[in-house]
């Protein structure tokens, strides 16, 4: 029961720091926050809720909740979810960024993954199959975590 109530809060978190991270981001483009020099005030105040949310999961579920829903993160799932939501929402004219940026091998932020940091450097284009296969591996690492 308590590895159940772990995953669902795990999910839960992705969720919604998806949803902040698609509507926050939009939001800062329309409005003209978005800045995309090293210091990007939207970045900082989306790293503020990650953490948020991680103390949350571990307060509430435990330390395996709170890796997990990182783990997800920086294996780049929340960023699918993303992209889900711009098919879904279309908030800021985005319907179609997935196949624009992902499937079309445009996707040069990645960086920051494990792929990103092992096998590239900032501004490498990471390919579309090797995002897919990080998120998957990152999705089965965090359930590992939360049977543990």
């Amino acid at each position: 029961m308590e590895i159940m109530i772990s995953l669902i809060y795990t999910v839960a978190a992705v969720i919604v720091f998806a949803l902040f991270d698609y509507f926050g981001f939009n939001v800062s483009l329309k409005r003209g926050w978005a800045d995309f020099s090293n210091f990007n005030k939207y970045r900082v105040v989306q790293g503020l809720f990650q953490l948020i949310l991680t103390v949350l999961l571990f307060y509430f579920s435990g330390w395996r909740a709170a890796i997990a829903f990182n783990i997800i993160w920086w294996t780049w799932g929340c960023d699918f979810l993303f992209y889900l939501y711009c098919e879904v929402f279309n908030y800021g004219n985005d319907r179609g960024n997935f196949r624009k940026e992902v499937k079309s091998n445009s996707v040069k932020w990645a960086w920051w993954t494990p792929y990103g940091l092992l096998f590239t450097k900032k501004g490498d284009v990471i390919k579309y199959r090797k995002l897919v296969w990080q998120a998957v591996l990152g999705t089965l690492g965090a359930v590992v975590v939360l049977l543990i």
